[in-house]
């Protein structure tokens, strides 16, 4: 190893961060209860556990970039996996849009080491004291995707069968639903094989360590395990899927804290899961309700799949068997809805008042027309109301379960670049088609992957160690609070602009952590033109990496 060496620093408490992304409160007390979970049935009953309350929308890059900086969108700027830049053009958000300190920052000023592993949004990895190896937005192995980079030929040797994500693509027929699990759980075994080989070999003072697992797991096999989600389908080879992706994150709970007995621990997910229902197309809405305009000369193959609906144009127009061959090429099938779906680039953004873009369905209102503060909360307003009274054609519910304006929610330098109105559609069991606005001719479809789970508002937190009180349960913990939190174990003062706080009561009256909390004015020493210099943009050829990554695991 080329981090061996260790440096004079202040004696303290080492603290791993342990990520289980997408993990449920529910499921686990309920797991844990029928000792199906035993090591999270152990912190439950000896350490601190409780719901943690998430971003909105609970979405992964928001929530964890919230998680690492303790800071809301408004501040760090990522909200979801994409931005239109001014050309209207889809672009993926990575670590270099995070526009806020990651706390790993903080412990590099102060001589602190750091392991960050599998952290989603950390590509392209940051130099930092100590060792970080990128996440699932990683392009591919040819990417730099470690820091110190030569760190990556060194993994790549020694486990040559390292990968970023799962190769496979989860499908509906018998043998990709099997190899897709299959290769899910041997990729999570092989990350905890790399995370554990380096940690043994490297002087760390904080470790954070994410496991995507459960997430991806509930995406596709949510319908399996529910039997009350309308498109429950039994099949006893499937239906154990979720509950063994939570077991496997157990034991690799129960190794850490036997392998790393005398450090605290803290284990967290960005939000929890849920059934997923159906697609919704506001952009549609937007267009009936007058908000938004197309361009009258886009294509006459794009006005033709809109009048007849892209769905019905393509099971009309292709055989089941020859979809399936196109949905099996990303690229083939990007290709295919280009020519026929409508783009960004076909509204006509001299008439349009309001859009939609963004995975949980956020509006925008479009500034260039709509100027005055007055005439902006008059439009917001009668968006809103007209919101309320959508209902699910089938089921009569009403969708919007929340509304709220943007400024209820986020505040900071970047809060302009986020939507003007944000919703939560049936608690965010239906979403939007990210990357096609347009995506069907109504304003409700059957989803168009083949996902049945997604994203619930609470996570989970839960810790355990020397430091840390028995038998606790904590009510008030939000996604902001670990950050600080960890700042604090460590002596450095709390950014006065972070938006979490420290949870002083996980610690025994004893411990040295009920110590004052100290405050600093900003960031501190911190240059965002180095930051920027130091991390390189993402090519084009790495968007598109990223983005057929991102299909696969169905955000697109």
């Amino acid at each position: 190893m080329i981090l061996n060496e260790t440096q004079d620093r202040p004696k303290m408490k080492k603290t791993i961060i342990l990520g289980f992304d997408g993990a449920s409160p529910d499921l686990i007390k309920q797991w844990a209860e029928q000792n199906e979970l035993p090591n999270f049935k152990k912190i439950i009953d000896t350490g601190i556990h409780g719901p943690l309350k998430t971003t909105i929308p609970p979405l992964t890059p928001c929530a964890w970039s919230s998680l690492i900086t303790g800071k809301n969108p408004g501040k760090h700027g990522i909200y979801d996996f994409f931005y239109l830049n001014e050309q209207h053009e889809m672009k993926i958000h990575s670590s270099v849009n995070r526009s806020s300190k990651d706390l790993w920052e903080y412990l590099t000023e102060n001589n602190l080491k750091s392991f960050v592993f599998n952290v989603p949004f950390t590509y392209p990895p940051k130099n930092i004291n100590g060792i970080m190896v990128s996440d699932f937005t990683t392009p591919s192995t040819e990417a730099d995707f470690t820091h110190p980079p030569e760190l990556k030929k060194e993994i790549l040797e020694k486990h040559p069968d390292f990968k970023i994500s799962e190769k496979s693509k989860f499908s509906e027929n018998e043998k990709s639903k099997k190899e897709f699990q299959d290769e899910a759980f041997r990729l999570a075994d092989l990350r905890y094989k790399v995370a554990i080989d380096l940690m043994k070999n490297q002087d760390f003072d904080f470790a954070m360590i994410v496991f995507m697992l459960i997430d991806h797991m509930q995406h596709w096999y949510w319908k399996y395990m529910d039997k009350n989600h309308p498109k429950y389908q039994k099949d006893s080879s499937l239906e154990d899927t979720i509950k063994n992706a939570y077991k496997k994150m157990d034991s690799f709970l129960g190794k850490f804290i036997q392998t790393f007995p005398n450090h605290n621990i803290i284990i967290v997910s960005d939000h929890g899961g849920g059934p997923y229902y159906k697609d919704v197309t506001i952009n549609k809405w937007l267009m009936d309700e007058n908000y938004l305009f197309l361009k009258k000369n886009r294509s006459f193959q794009k006005s033709i799949a809109n009048k007849i609906g892209t769905n019905k144009l393509i099971s009309k127009g292709l055989n089941l068997g020859l979809w399936k061959f196109i949905s099996s090429s990303p690229r083939i099938k990007e290709l295919i809805q280009k020519k026929l779906l409508l783009t960004y680039n076909d509204i006509d953004w001299d008439k349009t008042l309001a859009y939609s873009y963004g995975y949980y369905g956020p509006i925008y209102i479009n500034k260039d027309i709509v100027k005055s503060v007055e005439e902006l909360q008059k439009l917001k307003n009668e968006i809103k109301e007209k919101l309320k009274k959508i209902k699910d054609p089938i089921t009569k519910e009403v969708l919007i379960k929340q509304i709220w304006d943007r400024e209820e929610l986020y505040s900071g330098e970047k809060s302009d670049i986020l939507p003007d109105i944000v919703i939560n559609m049936g608690d965010f069991s239906y979403a939007c088609s990210s990357t096609f606005p347009f995506s069907s001719n109504e304003i409700f479809s059957e989803p168009k992957t083949f996902k049945t789970g997604d994203h619930t508002q609470y996570g989970i937190f839960m810790a355990c160690g020397s430091d840390i009180k028995k038998g606790k349960e904590i009510k008030n913990a939000t996604i902001y609070d670990t950050a600080p939190t960890i700042l604090h174990i460590f002596n450095i003062p709390i950014p006065k602009d972070m938006d979490g706080k420290v949870l002083r009561e996980i610690f025994k009256e004893d411990s040295e952590f009920v110590k004052p909390i100290t405050y600093q004015s900003n960031e501190g020493k911190y240059d965002k033109k180095e930051k920027a210099m130091q991390q390189k943009a993402l090519t084009d050829k790495d968007e598109e990496k990223t983005k057929e990554r991102l299909r696969d695991l169905g955000y697109l």
